[in-house]
C-alpha cells in the first residue's frame, strides 16, 4: 500500500519512538496498537517500538501513582481526586486484597487504569508490592494487544488492499475494529472488577 504520512516516520523514525515513549504515560491502548500496527507495515522498528511503549507506560504508571500520594498528601488537585474517586474508589477493597487482578483487569477497561494507579497512591498503598503487579499486567496487556495489532495489520492489508490506496486508511479502520473490540472488552471488565 501506498502512503500519505507514514512514510515520514522512516526519515523521523527516532521522533515516532519519542512519541510512542510520551503517548503511552496518558493513552496507552490506541498508542500501542498504532505503534504495532505501523512497526509491522515497516514503518517503524518493532522492537524499539515495543521498548519505548512499554517503559512509557511503566514510566506513566509511576507518575500517576506519585500524583495520588500528592493529593494523599494534600496537594490540590480537585478534577483529578474527584475522577479517580468517582471511578476506582468502588473498588478499593479489590486493589487492596488481589492488586494483580485489579491491575490487570483496570488495564482492559477503558479509562480505569490510571485512575486505579492513581488511587492506589492515594491509599498510600506501597508502589514496591504494586510495582510487581503492574509490571506483569503491563507486560501481559502489551502482549494482548500486540498482537490484536500485528494481525490486524496483517489481516486488514491482505483484505482490503484492492480497496484501500493508502495504509493509513487500514490503520484508521483497524483502529475503529480496535475501539470497539476494546470497549466490549471494558464491559466484560467492569463486570469482572
Amino acid at each position: 500500500m501506498e502512503s500519505l504520512f507514514a512514510h515520514y516516520l522512516t526519515v523521523w523514525e527516532p521522533l515516532g519512538y519519542i512519541l510512542i515513549f510520551v503517548g503511552m504515560m496518558f493513552e496507552g491502548d490506541t498508542v500501542l496498537f498504532t505503534a504495532v500496527f505501523l512497526a509491522h507495515q515497516g514503518y517503524l522498528s518493532l522492537f524499539p517500538a515495543i521498548l519505548a511503549a512499554l517503559w512509557g507506560m511503566i514510566l506513566g504508571d509511576n507518575l500517576w501513582y506519585t500524583l495520588g500520594a500528592k493529593i494523599r498528601f494534600g496537594q490540590k488537585f480537585p478534577i483529578v481526586t474527584q475522577w479517580a474517586e468517582k471511578l476506582a474508589k468502588p473498588f478499593d477493597d479489590h486493589l487492596r486484597e488481589r492488586p494483580f487482578r485489579t491491575i490487570f483487569l483496570a488495564k482492559f477497561t477503558y479509562g480505569f487504569n490510571r485512575a486505579i494507579i492513581t488511587r492506589a497512591g492515594m491509599l498510600n498503598l506501597k508502589w514496591k508490592k504494586l510495582e510487581e503487579s503492574d509490571i506483569l499486567a503491563t507486560l501481559l496487556w502489551m502482549s494482548v494487544v500486540g498482537a490484536i495489532a500485528y494481525f490486524s495489520s496483517a489481516s486488514l492489508s491482505y483484505l482490503l488492499k484492492d480497496y484501500l490506496k493508502y495504509g493509513e486508511a487500514a490503520l484508521a479502520v483497524g483502529i475503529v475494529l480496535f475501539i470497539i473490540l476494546e470497549r466490549m472488552i471494558s464491559a466484560q471488565s467492569k463486570k469482572r472488577l
